[in-house]
């Protein structure tokens, strides 16, 4: 009975740090669908924009590097709170008055409210792997697809009310981030304090003989790849089914909610099964059906709405492959904490992938946004052979 009261305890727990992770990252999602009316509101190239966007991105991810250094004896979630509180600032991003430091002041707005969004991911994560009654593959696959679902879900709501009541109606969702902390504070949680390295040993034995010890130096590029794919999907597709395939603006953010939405089911689908089918089994499985799933998405998506159901079972299929990585740099072969893991890998990765899209934005004004979607199947292509080769050096394939 006892046993019982502590897992429901601790699942309350997870869906409050899980809400908080929704709602930061809901403020990440807001400016990638709306880059085609604040470019013509501001006159602004759609180069600059996507700088802005992938500022955001870079900041809220690199960041969580050195939060992932700080003190591991804080057991109190004020630093989530915070962080929430400080990523609402995004929503004035497309806001802001025309004039000729509007750009500069986007950008400055962008690294704050990315400052916030970093402090609530190695942060939440830290709390999530002290949650010892569930599934730590399971609890991760909670925790960050409802990043995912919150970054496709502000997609969703800044087209919508872009599209019907403009850009300043955005204002009105600040007021999520209160919202956020209201459940961490009633639900109790607490960061477990960090007096060493977790090791594999520190698994239940049932679990630790279906968990592989992988090089965290192996998982890193994995989820930086991963993570790329997924950057240049939320940042560039919104507008190209906006700009070059004619859609409205609120079915092209509903599609990428909809890659969001099957993302969030199959992730946490793939995080429950993964410890009975093998971590890198499931990894190798959806990353090379993944290929293929979205290169049939690009073939169709400008000739019919009806692709947004194939989108919809891509996210299904692709989106366990980062929430795996995280959970099994927990237990990687590292000398760092696992804040410090939790803040390279989920901060890092998509640090790298807002570096990528500089590169890519001058390209995209010359040839345009669907030439460079295709990089998203090859990306899964190179995660599922590096998937493969570390299996041939792990036992028995897990």
């Amino acid at each position: 009975m006892q046993n019982h009261a502590v897992r429901s305890r601790q699942w309350r727990q997870l869906l409050a740090l899980t809400f908080a992770h929704l709602i930061a990252d809901v403020y990440v999602g807001l400016i990638a669908p709306v880059l085609i009316p604040m470019r013509d509101r501001y006159d602004v190239s759609l180069t600059a924009l996507i700088v802005i966007t992938s500022l955001l991105a870079f900041s809220a991810n690199v960041f969580q590097v050195p939060i992932g250094y700080l003190r591991a004896t804080w057991t109190r979630p004020w630093l989530i709170c915070g962080g929430v509180l400080l990523a609402g600032v995004s929503v004035f991003i497309p806001c802001l008055p025309v004039g000729p430091g509007s750009v500069i002041g986007m950008g400055a707005l962008a690294m704050l409210a990315g400052l916030g969004v970093a402090a609530v991911h190695p942060e939440g994560l830290r709390a999530v792997h002290g949650l010892d009654t569930i599934s730590s593959s399971l609890s991760t696959a909670v925790f960050m697809v409802a990043g995912f679902m919150g970054f496709s879900g502000g997609a969703l709501l800044s087209a919508t009310l872009t599209e019907r009541f403009g850009l300043d109606s955005l204002m009105m969702l600040y007021l999520l981030a209160p919202l956020a902390i209201i459940p961490l504070l009633l639900s109790g949680v607490r960061l477990p304090v960090e007096s060493a390295k977790p090791q594999s040993q520190e698994l239940p034995s049932a679990e630790r003989e279906r968990t592989p010890i992988v090089p965290f130096v192996t998982l890193f590029v994995m989820a930086s790849v991963l993570a790329i794919c997924s950057q240049i999907q939320s940042t560039l597709l919104p507008s190209y089914l906006h700009e070059e395939a004619g859609y409205s603006l609120s079915f092209s953010g509903l599609s990428v909610t909809l890659f969001g939405v099957g993302g969030m089911v199959g992730a946490v689908v793939w995080g429950a099964l993964a410890p009975r089918l093998g971590h890198l089994r499931v990894l190798l499985g959806t990353t090379l059906a993944g290929a293929p799933l979205t290169m049939l998405y690009l073939w169709l998506a400008p000739q019919t709405q009806s692709a947004a159901a194939v989108l919809a079972f891509t996210g299904f299929i692709v989106y366990t492959g980062f929430p795996l990585c995280i959970a099994l740099a927990r237990y990687s072969n590292s000398s760092l904490r696992v804040s410090q893991r939790m803040g390279l890998i989920s901060g890092g990765t998509w640090g790298i992938a807002a570096v990528m899209l500089w590169i890519i934005g001058p390209i995209v004004e010359r040839v345009g946004m669907r030439p460079l979607l295709h990089l998203i199947w090859i990306g899964y292509l190179a995660v599922a052979a590096m998937t493969l080769w570390q299996m041939r050096r792990t036992p028995a394939g897990k």
